[in-house]
């Protein structure tokens, strides 16, 4: 890391360190809270919110590398503000509009929380919504169902994937406008999803992109999420074998250390052995994303399918090794896999990532043949 990435790092991790206690994590999420308004805005008094954008908008201009810091960061302290579901949907798609000027103070201030609304019933509406924007007399009409919009309990806002007449379309909605209906609901690693019903007009001024642009900004969003939920599941597995390792350290059986068995070792070292690989990949996709190399999108895919194997692997490990104190609420190891589980399908789930990545690599064999031949 850069002596700017490792000092994002040091402040990031004192800061959650000292403010994200499991106990109060655990309490205000059976409250229904999931985000903390005073953490939101501390978040954008240290310029987290921030940093995507350019010096011209008052933006840090950090590139992925730095927001997959605070991605690992918020993956092994189990975040539940929506800190990079809006940094995913901000740098990919609001950047990429005309409003943007207009947008992007309200979220560095930490006053506008844009979450995506992609999700529908079925699978294929990732891609191919079909929530429809459709042009009436007056203007525009939105109207679809979107599901299990993860942090989408702390949203003000939906940018809205549909279906027009010109090709997709991002359409930006106050998650408190007429027509608008919302059920808000615990997901199981605790960011507090929704399920929306859209039936309302939309103005000119609403609609951020359209046609190829949005299909692009849909792309960019994709690959961008698939690398910094990779970071997430990482810290994640990466606190569950630290916590694994303490314990093993203090938990006796016939009279010494868990940790002294050379069986429970071998596991150990396994974990971090698929923990450092995966780390490496990660951070490979971040730094392919920033050099905008043209195998950034198989890097991206990689990184997916290779994270969600091992995040899933090293969590159930590190339940296993603690025996049944994993499988209760009040300890911290099982929250891990929770949350691992839930990344390994936020915007695209590995198997799609797999198929994607077969896909870009046959392809990219194929175009190598085709010149190979001229």
């Amino acid at each position: 890391m850069t002596e700017e990435q490792t000092m994002l790092w040091d402040t990031a991790d004192r800061y959650l360190r000292d403010n994200a206690d499991f106990n109060q994590r655990r309490d205000q999420i059976a409250k229904g809270i999931y985000s903390l308004p005073q953490k939101w805005q501390a978040f954008a008094e240290m310029g987290w919110l921030a940093m995507p954008f350019p010096e011209s908008m008052d933006g840090l201009n950090f590139g992925l590398r730095e927001i997959a810091i605070l991605a690992e960061l918020c993956g092994q302290y189990l975040v539940t503000e929506p800190l990079i579901d809006t940094l995913t949907v901000a740098s990919s798609v609001l950047m990429r509009s005309e409003q943007a000027a207009a947008l992007v103070p309200d979220i560095i201030t930490g006053d506008l929380i844009a979450i995506a609304a992609i999700d529908e019933p079925t699978a294929e509406s990732r891609l191919s919504p079909s929530s429809t924007l459709s042009q009436t007399e007056s203007g525009w009409h939105l109207q679809g169902k979107k599901y299990w919009i993860s942090a989408g309990a702390s949203a003000t806002h939906f940018a809205v994937l549909a279906d027009s007449c010109n090709g997709l379309a991002w359409v930006l909605v106050a998650k408190d406008a007429a027509g608008l209906s919302c059920e808000t609901f615990p997901t199981h690693d605790g960011k507090g999803g929704a399920n929306c019903h859209f039936d309302l007009p939309i103005n000119d001024d609403q609609i951020l992109l359209m046609g190829d642009a949005a299909a692009e900004a849909l792309s960019a969003f994709r690959e961008c999420a698939m690398v910094v939920s990779s970071a997430e599941t990482l810290g994640a597995a990466q606190a569950a074998l630290d916590t694994t390792v303490d314990y093993t350290k203090q938990r006796e059986q016939f009279g010494q250390p868990l940790a002294s068995f050379q069986a429970l070792q071998h596991r150990m070292a396994n974990m971090l052995i698929q923990t450092e690989l995966t780390r490496s990949l990660v951070y490979a996709a971040c730094d392919a994303a920033d050099r905008n190399a043209s195998d950034r999108g198989r890097f991206a895919r990689a990184a997916k399918v290779k994270s969600a194997a091992v995040g899933r692997k090293v969590t159930q490990e590190a339940i296993q090794l603690h025996g049944g104190i994993a499988t209760t609420d009040e300890y911290i190891v099982g929250h891990f896999f929770k949350r691992v589980t839930a990344l390994e399908t936020w915007v695209c789930s590995k198997g799609e990532a797999l198929q994607e990545f077969i896909a870009l690599d046959a392809k990219k064999v194929a175009s190598a043949s085709s010149a190979s031949r001229h």
